[in-house]
């Protein structure tokens, strides 16, 4: 009998509480909540690749991912820039799977992770060519500049260097002073251009305008009738002028354009590869992601974005 109104007195004040305001109102979250944990909770376990580094190739690295994870949903390709050096020293750190770059490690670098990860190495993956563009403001009358004439522009000299030096009047350029445009020094871009022009021990002139990235360095070139910059072939636009580049100075040797045939058979003298590094042999899902960088739908991707695919 005392059990029996026990259950009443429970059974009453239930139905109560059934009932009352707040406990519809968390019901009702519950039910809201319960389809969002169905669709999305998976994606809490599900498998995470993390890319950081070159901002070179983070353009078709996002594309990468966002076309593979259709075909793999349980996993997720987190992309990144900041650079070629950021991504390598994360690489080293044990911070992502794989480091994007525009230029191959330095021997420093590979001390380093070697160093951290003893028995480990770092393993280059070429997915793409590329051609740094060297571009002026469009009314720029000159139509090409040799490596060695690069190098009177963006090395330290003690005459600065104009556009009437090269034989040309930039209308626009009042004092025909040239602006020099660069990356940041933790671009890749910026150490393999630096390598290209100059002498081994030599620097670029402390006087250079820094941009962020690309797409920023070609939009102060499009606005900019003294400027000359570089970056690579996918970042280029209408907006500005591309030049030919000569590999030796003098009125005989080839100027060169930056087509995907020069760069194919680097007959364009400011042709490179772009890597993707991990830490050792790639295994599992990083594996079969680098394999897929390496198919057809990849090299659509960059066909699409600007960039040269393998041969």
């Amino acid at each position: 009998m005392r059990s029996g109104s026990g259950c009443a007195g429970f059974c009453k004040r239930s139905t109560q509480l059934k009932h009352s305001p707040a406990f519809l109102i968390v019901l009702l979250g519950f039910l809201l909540l319960a389809p969002w944990d169905r669709a999305y909770g998976s994606d809490q376990a599900s498998v995470v690749i993390r890319v950081k580094g070159s901002d070179t190739l983070t353009k078709a690295l996002k594309e990468f991912s966002y076309a593979y994870q259709k075909t793999s949903p349980h996993l997720r390709v987190e992309v990144t820039g900041g650079g070629t050096g950021n991504g390598i020293a994360a690489l080293i750190n044990g911070h992502v799977e794989i480091a994007s770059a525009s230029r191959p490690m330095r021997s420093r670098e590979i001390q380093l992770l070697t160093k951290k990860h003893i028995g480990k190495s770092a393993i280059a993956h070429v997915v793409a060519l590329d051609a740094v563009s060297v571009v002026v403001h469009a009314s720029n009358p000159v139509n090409g500049l040799s490596l060695h004439q690069l190098m009177q522009i963006y090395g330290k000299n003690d005459h600065e260097a104009r556009w009437s030096d090269f034989g040309v009047k930039v209308p626009g350029c009042p004092d025909q002073k040239i602006t020099p445009l660069s990356r940041k020094n933790n671009s890749g871009t910026y150490v393999f251009f630096r390598q290209a022009i100059l002498s081994k021990h030599e620097h670029f002139d402390s006087q250079l305008v820094s941009t962020d990235g690309s797409d920023t360095l070609i939009g102060k070139v499009a606005q900019t009738p003294c400027a000359i910059g570089y970056a690579g072939m996918a970042f280029i636009t209408g907006q500005v002028k591309t030049l030919c580049i000569a590999k030796s100075p003098g009125a005989n040797a080839p100027c060169v354009p930056p087509t995907a045939a020069s760069t194919l058979d680097k007959s364009y003298p400011l042709s490179r590869s772009l890597y993707l590094y991990t830490l050792g042999e790639p295994q599992g899902e990083v594996k079969q992601f680098l394999d897929w960088v390496k198919g057809p739908e990849a090299r659509e991707i960059l066909l699409h974005t600007g960039y040269v695919p393998l041969p």
